[in-house]
Order: C-alpha cells, then sequence, then structure tokens
C-alpha cells in the first residue's frame, strides 16, 4: 500500500493495520509506531486509532496466526498508552472502553494480552515500613510463667490446632494460642507475624468491616521466646528443636473457616468468604499483600528440586495440585484474614501486584468451591470400583453463582475504593456450571514421583514421603529408590499430572476480573492525581 500524501504518521499506521494486505509482521512495526507516537505525542492521535487498534484484536485472520499473541499484545500496550495518555477524557475513556471489552474476546491471545495490559496499568500503591526489631535471644519461659506475666486464666488445657497450642481464656473472650516455629523454619516468621498483628491493630482509620486482629504478646519487650514445657504430643516431630513462639489472644473465631466441618450454613459462609474478599483487596489497595490466602501448589512432588518450589503460577494455566487439600485450612476465617507471616510489605510493578491479585481471586473462589464439598468430605477420589467420586449434588448451582459474583465485586469495591460500573467481564452462569463439573467429579487424582526426584531424596526423606501419601511400610519395602516412577493416588487435582489446569474458564475469569481491578485502581488515582499525564512513567517501560 502506498502512502497517501495526506496521511499523518499515524493515520498511515491506522490504514496499515486494517489492511489485510499486511501480515503479522507488518502490522506489528505499525502497532508499534502508533504506541510510540501515544508515548511521545499523543495529540497526533486521531479519535480512530483506539477502534482501530481494538478491530485488530477482534481480527480472526490475525487471531490464527503463530505469533498472534505477541501482536495483540503490542496492540493491547499501545491501548493502555492512550488510556496512560489521552488527549483528552473523552479519548482517555474511549481507549478504555475498547480495551475492556476485550476481556470478553474468545479469542484466547486477545483476552489474555488485554488482560495483561490492563494489569500493567502504573499504580501508585505501596506497602508501609513496619518496624520490626530483629530477632534477639529470645527467653526460655513455662507455659506458667508466661500466664502468670501476663495475668492471663485458662478456661481449660491447651491443645493442638496444626503447630499452635490454643486454649481458651477464662473471661470467654479470647483465645491464648502459642504459636511455634517449625523445624525448618527461620524463628524469624513468628517475629514477623506478631509485628504485622502490631501494626494492623494500630492502624488509623481501621478498616470499616469485621476483622478482629489478635493481639500479639510483648514478653521481655519482645515478641519471640522459647517454650520450656511443651506436652508430649504425637505427630509434633516438626517442631523447632529450641521451641521458638510468639504467643497472641485472638477472637474465638480465629480457628472458624467458612468450609468447617460441619460446614456453616450457606449464608454463613458466603459472608465470611465476601467480607475476606473485601478485606483482602482493601489490604492489597493499601500494600500489604497476603502472599498464601491458600497454599497453591502445580506439583507437590517436585517442589524441592524445582527453582519455582512446586509453587502455582496461574497465568501459566498448569494444573492445580491437591486444590481440595489446599482449601482444608484456608487462611480467611470468620475472624478475617489471618496466618500473618505472610503478609508482605508491597514495593514492586503494578505487573507484580496483578500476579497477587489474580492469586487471592483464585483462592477465594476455590475455597468457595470447596465449601460445597465439605457438606460431605467423605465422598472424594474414586469409589470402591476406581471410578471417580461424582459429588456434584452437593452444588447448589445458584448459591456459587453468588459466591463467585460477590467474591469479584467484593474485592474490587475493597481494592479500587467504589463499586464496579462495568459490566461483570465473564458469564458467571456458565462458570459455574463449569466450576461444579470439574470440581464437583474428581477425574484427576494421579501424581507421579519420578525416579530422578527418587534419587535426590535420602531414605528417610523417600519413606515419609510415601507414609505421608498413604502407603503402608510393608508396601514401601518392596520399592527401591529411584528404580522407576511411583504413581501415587493423591487427588483430587484440577488437571493432569504435568498437564493443564482442567478448569481453564476459571484462569480466564480471574484474568479478566484482575483486570479490571487493575484498571479500576488506576483510574481511581488518575481522578484524584494533580499530575499531567505526560509526567507519568512509561507503561511499555513498566511492563
Amino acid at each position: 500500500m502506498k502512502p497517501n500524501p495526506t496521511d499523518t504518521d499515524a493515520a498511515h499506521a491506522v490504514r496499515i493495520i486494517q489492511d489485510p494486505a499486511y501480515d503479522v509482521s507488518g502490522k506489528y512495526m505499525a502497532v508499534g509506531r502508533l504506541k510510540e507516537m501515544a508515548l511521545s505525542d499523543p495529540g497526533t492521535i486521531s479519535a480512530g486509532t483506539a477502534d482501530a487498534l481494538g478491530g485488530l484484536l477482534w481480527d480472526k485472520a490475525a487471531g490464527n496466526q503463530t505469533q498472534a499473541y505477541f501482536l495483540f499484545r503490542e496492540a493491547a500496550l499501545a491501548l493502555c498508552e492512550l488510556i496512560a495518555r489521552p488527549s483528552s477524557a473523552d479519548r482517555h475513556e474511549q481507549a478504555r472502553r475498547v480495551l475492556t471489552n476485550h476481556l470478553g474476546n474468545a479469542n484466547r491471545h486477545a483476552h489474555r494480552a488485554a488482560a495483561e495490559a490492563l494489569g500493567s496499568l502504573p499504580l501508585d500503591v505501596r506497602g508501609p515500613d513496619v518496624a520490626r526489631a530483629p530477632r534477639h535471644d529470645g527467653p526460655r519461659i513455662s507455659l506458667s510463667e508466661l500466664l502468670d506475666g501476663q495475668g492471663i486464666q485458662l478456661a481449660g488445657a491447651p491443645r493442638f490446632a496444626g503447630r499452635s497450642m490454643v486454649a481458651p481464656t477464662a473471661s470467654g473472650k479470647s483465645l491464648l494460642v502459642i504459636k511455634m516455629a517449625r523445624s525448618a523454619d527461620a524463628p524469624d516468621t513468628l517475629n514477623h507475624e506478631a509485628h504485622w498483628m502490631a501494626h494492623l491493630r494500630n492502624m488509623d482509620p481501621a478498616l470499616p468491616v469485621r476483622f478482629e486482629v489478635p493481639a500479639a504478646i510483648r514478653i521481655n519487650g519482645g515478641f519471640l521466646f522459647r517454650l520450656k514445657d511443651v506436652p508430649p504430643v504425637e505427630d509434633r516431630h516438626d517442631l523447632h528443636p529450641e521451641r521458638w513462639a510468639v504467643a497472641f489472644l485472638a477472637h474465638p473465631d480465629y480457628f472458624t473457616y467458612p468450609n468447617d466441618r460441619p460446614p456453616p450454613s450457606c449464608d454463613e459462609a458466603g459472608e465470611i468468604i465476601l467480607r475476606n474478599a473485601w478485606l483482602l483487596g482493601r489490604l492489597t489497595a493499601m500494600g500489604i499483600v497476603h502472599t498464601a490466602p491458600i497454599p497453591l501448589f502445580h506439583n507437590r512432588a517436585q517442589q524441592h528440586r524445582r527453582e519455582d518450589r512446586g509453587l502455582y503460577q496461574w497465568t501459566l494455566r498448569g494444573r492445580l495440585d491437591k486444590w481440595l487439600s489446599s482449601c482444608a485450612y484456608p487462611n480467611v476465617g470468620r475472624s478475617g484474614p489471618r496466618d500473618f507471616e505472610h503478609l508482605d510489605a508491597f514495593k514492586g510493578k503494578s505487573r507484580d501486584l496483578y500476579d497477587h491479585i489474580g492469586a487471592h481471586l483464585l483462592s477465594l473462589l476455590l475455597v468457595a468451591g470447596s465449601y460445597f464439598r465439605s457438606r460431605d468430605p467423605e465422598r472424594v477420589g474414586l469409589d470402591e470400583r476406581g471410578r471417580p467420586v461424582d459429588a456434584r449434588d452437593l452444588f447448589d448451582a445458584r448459591a456459587l453463582e453468588d459466591m463467585v459474583e460477590g467474591t469479584f465485586l467484593q474485592y474490587y469495591d475493597g481494592f479500587v475504593g467504589a463499586a464496579l460500573t462495568d459490566d461483570l467481564p465473564f458469564d458467571q452462569t456458565a462458570l459455574t456450571d463449569r466450576m461444579i463439573e470439574e470440581m464437583g467429579v474428581d477425574r484427576h487424582m494421579e501424581e507421579v514421583l519420578r525416579a530422578h526426584d527418587q534419587e535426590r531424596m535420602t531414605d528417610e526423606a523417600f519413606v515419609a514421603f510415601l507414609l505421608e501419601r498413604g502407603f503402608g511400610p510393608p508396601e514401601i519395602a518392596r520399592l527401591t529408590r529411584g528404580r522407576e516412577d511411583i504413581v501415587l493416588i493423591t487427588g483430587p487435582h484440577l488437571g493432569g499430572f504435568n498437564d493443564r489446569i482442567s478448569l481453564p474458564e476459571l484462569i480466564d475469569a480471574v484474568e479478566s476480573m484482575t483486570a479490571l481491578c487493575v484498571c479500576g485502581k488506576y483510574c481511581a488515582q488518575s481522578s484524584q492525581s494533580d499530575h499531567q499525564s505526560s509526567q507519568r512513567p512509561s507503561l511499555s517501560r513498566s511492563v
């Protein structure tokens, strides 16, 4: 196509991306030129540029090309530059509307490009500097010395809940929790948690919804101590040999979960999940990121040899390991978010925040699904004939749909500081139908312990690994470490071993939800900012 003598550079680039005669490479170069002009001189961009870029993302012929994602990613980033540096408020809104419409694009490449570009819009989110004294040589004290020193009376003997000793206080208004370090833990993680408790309890202003933050107990000016008289309890051999611990007073609801056994009513579970969604969103907006609402893994069996420790990266859409087990004791409960050792003061880029927000939403939606399975926890795995257990009848489709929609809307409101005004970026009915289909039938139960993974283990670790997964001593004695792969029945998983997630619709929805959260926050911050758009950092250079 010959240039029109009356064309500007921008108009010529638009003509190229609209001309079917140009291949992906030519259109990629033209889109790149538009993006640079949007960055350097947004006034030269015509009103039709956003629509042209949006039209490219709908182009079926381009979407079928091998390099489609890279072309669409460049187009989506160009639209984001128009959002960040508009020549007028109307152009800003036009570009935003064009790009958010592609969160409903059926083409996987266009959908992903739009979501990730929106998720990279620059946000002014920075976590607080929580003063944290370094670990010191904490005192070694007994339980009775702790109680006497704090004037605490117990209403019963302590019991173990996981690695924590828990007892009700005589007042009936709180639980004494003594949380102990595991043998492999750095004791400073407990110190980290206690300082976050102190920070959250002293926030100004306080959060407007219920959030029962425990009160950490100071001993000799610090939080860490070593407990002298841990009662002998079976299966507590994982405790740190020095018995490092912190103590705090928690609300009696601290160990109450939305998917408890027996489970609460559907309305109660929904209230817990939605309130925690709002709280996680608001904390994240304050730069306080919970890095593990539930433990998410791609592959636990390989966590000791993989650089990513087998942790789940939701944007990669891999199979989700032991999803139901991951939801068993979520770090969202009736008292609010918990396990503050996983809190982090965010200092990174918006694209990193996109990953955290998506992990929050994915975790909450998985917990919502697990609530219905908790109605009959024995119905899991394979039946006596080796067939997948079908527990779809435990689900209430309408209630799950309300939880899915409410989780997103509450998280958005908490994070953005305003209610969503756009349409939902996904079909919630279709999504919940697919969630019930995949979460209600345990099709994927197998995990494989590769021979080369076995070779990295000691004999003791090999035996412990198999015992934890249900193998008996006689069965283990017949196996030779490293000789062959061992198939383990450890699910349910969402997806086959080393395969993709079997519920890609859930990742699609999380991408869309997360993108709208970041975009909404960006627009809210932009409207409050006194800075000119030209002073903002380049989006393209922040990705």
